[in-house]
């Protein structure tokens, strides 16, 4: 894995069934990610509620570009949530720090943030891929805070675990966890299909 090596983009999607049976909430997601010798793109939507119960759809949406040979970005995204009535953006612009391995990477990015609701502050992401023959892993964790929040540090994290099936079908856990210290924890863990385009 030598996103630095390759010369043009290289475009990979996939589309995500996921079912939790704890609450009995479905998902149906895709992802796209294309990877070039100096940017990272990435698409992602999700719909919930197919399965009974409200719906909701959420999308996140990054360009990531450098224009030296150092593995440091320019980060730019947007992620967008709506249920019900309820319409929330976040937007948010910083840098990233890739460490890449043979099997994968890790991202350390710390960013500035406008959420809408809550106002301006900061989050610091941590994200990171690894990929063999037959596993893929995949995390990440945000920890933010903006200005009109109450609690010191909001918590998400997300970790993938997927085995492959047959040909470009794979199958795994999602685990998540929302977190603000000192106040609640809200769990997830969801069993997934994944089709590779």
């Amino acid at each position: 894995f030598n996103l630095e090596a390759q010369e043009k983009s290289d475009i990979s999607s996939s589309l995500m069934l996921l079912y939790s049976p704890f609450d009995k909430s479905g998902k149906v997601a895709s992802e796209t990610t294309a990877l070039g010798g100096n940017h990272v793109g990435y698409a992602y939507a999700e719909l919930t509620g197919f399965t009974g119960g409200g719906s909701e759809a959420y999308g996140q949406f990054f360009w990531e570009q450098k224009f030296w040979e150092k593995p440091i970005f320019m980060h730019a995204e947007y992620r967008g949530v709506a249920a019900g009535g309820f319409y929330e953006s976040t937007a948010y612009l910083g840098a990233a720090y890739c460490i890449y391995s043979r099997h994968g990477y890790l991202a350390l990015e710390p960013l500035a943030m406008w959420k809408q609701r809550m106002g301006f502050g900061g989050q610091l992401s941590v994200v990171g891929g690894w990929e063999w023959k037959h596993f893929i892993v995949e995390h990440y964790t945000d920890l933010w805070r903006t200005h009109k929040m109450n609690s010191p540090v909001d918590i998400y994290s997300q970790t993938r675990l997927f085995v492959k099936v047959y040909k470009r079908l794979y199958a795994g856990l999602i685990g998540t966890i929302y977190y603000t210290p000192g106040n609640f924890a809200t769990e997830g863990v969801y069993a997934a299909l994944r089709w590779r385009l």
